[in-house]
C-alpha cells in the first residue's frame, strides 16, 4: 500500500491517535536512534496530514449570523496571517 493510499484511508481522528501514540513511545525513552528517527518522520507526515485536514474544514465553516427574525449563513472568511516580526 502506498503512502498516498494510506493517507486517503486514514481519518483525522485515526491520524491524531497514531500521532499521540508516537509521542508517547518517543517520550518513553526506550527507542533506538533508528526507531526514534522513523517515528519522528512518521510524526511529521501525520502532523502535515492533520494540518491539511483542519485547513480543509476551516474553509468549509460557515458563520451563522442573526439577521432580523432569521438566521443566515455567511461564508467563513480566512484572516491573513500577521506578518512575522
Amino acid at each position: 500500500m502506498t503512502k498516498q493510499t494510506r493517507e486517503k484511508e486514514l481519518s483525522f481522528e485515526q491520524a491524531l491517535e497514531r500521532l499521540e501514540a508516537i509521542v508517547e513511545e518517543m517520550e518513553g525513552g526506550s527507542l533506538s536512534l533508528e526507531k526514534m528517527t522513523a517515528h519522528f518522520e512518521e510524526g511529521q507526515t501525520l502532523v502535515k496530514f492533520c494540518s491539511k485536514k483542519l485547513n480543509e474544514v476551516e474553509r468549509k465553516i460557515e458563520i451563522l449570523v442573526k439577521k432580523g427574525d432569521g438566521v443566515e449563513a455567511e461564508p467563513f472568511e480566512e484572516q491573513a496571517d500577521p506578518p512575522a516580526p
